[in-house]
């Protein structure tokens, strides 16, 4: 059985240059081909110059403290 799991990826984009890449949401997909077309329906197409997904499967944590519950 083939079974696939949804992967999360964090959504970073910009208007213009040279405004920074910043945090435009997050998405949850099972197939990475239709990664463009969900992030677009998510945060829309108006004058992005740049749209990037990253895996959440692929952070480093840099600094990481407990967590408290």
């Amino acid at each position: 059985m083939n079974q696939t799991h949804p992967q999360t990826y964090h959504l970073y984009g910009r208007k213009t240059y040279p405004q920074p890449l910043t945090f435009v949401g997050q998405l949850q997909i099972e197939n990475a081909t239709s990664l463009k077309d969900e992030a677009v329906k998510l945060v829309g197409d108006s004058s992005w110059v740049e749209l990037i997904a990253i895996p959440e499967s692929s952070s480093v944590p840099v600094i990481a403290g407990e967590r408290q519950l």
